[in-house]
């Protein structure tokens, strides 16, 4: 009895050591399965995920010499209580004579991504800083708030799309848009655009909106999950169409009115007094209606 009862624990355990093994390979092929759908995806999609600070040099070596009219750079952030409060985790930059976005992993990389210097000594921080390389956001007040008050960087060139936007309506001014409303009014786009648009964000906003079950640890969350990738890219591929309609409406004076609210915001987004929270956001500038 003794020797039976051994022989079938040594049957049972093989049976489980093969259980387990199966589990081991069938979770190995799974995310083997899991990696090259993401490179596949990647390979097909223009963008790139940097996560190395070295990688972002690279990239910031090419950004000074591009042109700038119209600009080549766009970028938006994205964060957990994105300002001086809160935290960066990435930021997208979209380059519009490449057709490609980078998605630049600040969560993981911290102050390096910013640091970090090219073989002719450029940095990130530099390339945010400096005048002549203009840079568009779509609302840059608490992009600026985060990064100066947590990487010390004051934002320099920079166009903003929402004022942009505001300027150049033939109807009340009183109140700005948000960029979806820009996008989906003012982005000329194809049927299938626009559907892969809806799709992407409705995905995004499941995964990061609190109000819709998400929560915005998302961005922190590594890998990052394709449907959040996909979201921060569609955040700032359609941000250089929005920028040709505008500007070609934009008359000069709007123009200078434009340039002078963008530097004022951001100024304003360095004051110890700053709040980018509330319904105040929504107004448009003083004197604008």
């Amino acid at each position: 009895m003794s020797t039976i009862i051994n022989d079938t624990t040594t049957d049972e355990g093989a049976t489980g050591a093969n259980t387990t093994a199966k589990a081991v390979i069938r979770a190995d092929i799974s995310e083997i399965t899991s990696s090259l759908a993401r490179t596949t995806l990647q390979a097909n999609q223009p963008y790139v995920f940097l996560n190395t600070a070295i990688s972002v040099a690279d990239v910031v070596e090419e950004l000074f010499e591009l042109p700038a009219d119209p600009p080549s750079l766009y970028l938006d952030l994205e964060g957990t209580n994105l300002s001086r409060h809160g935290s960066i985790s990435i930021l997208q930059i979209f380059v519009l004579p490449h057709n490609r976005t980078y998605l630049i992993d600040i969560h993981t990389l911290k102050e390096n991504a910013f640091a970090k210097a090219a073989s002719n000594g450029q940095t990130l921080k530099k390339l945010l800083e400096t005048e002549s390389v203009p840079k568009v956001f779509f609302d840059v007040r608490n992009d600026s708030d985060a990064l100066y008050n947590c990487f010390g960087i004051t934002l320099a060139g920079v166009q903003d799309l929402q004022l942009m936007e505001l300027a150049t309506r033939n109807f009340s001014k009183k109140y700005v848009h948000g960029l979806a409303k820009c996008i989906e009014n003012d982005a000329p786009m194809t049927l299938s655009e626009r559907n892969a648009w809806k799709l992407g964000k409705e995905k995004g906003l499941k995964l990061f909106a609190p109000e819709c079950g998400g929560s915005y640890e998302v961005f922190n969350v590594r890998p990052l999950a394709l449907d959040i990738m996909q979201y921060c890219v569609q955040d700032v591929q359609f941000l250089p169409r929005l920028w040709q309609k505008y500007n070609r409406k934009l008359s000069q004076r709007w123009a200078e009115k434009v340039q002078a609210e963008a530097n004022a915001r951001i100024l304003a987004s360095r004051s110890a007094s700053y709040n980018g929270k509330g319904r105040h956001m929504a107004l448009a500038p003083q004197g604008w209606h």
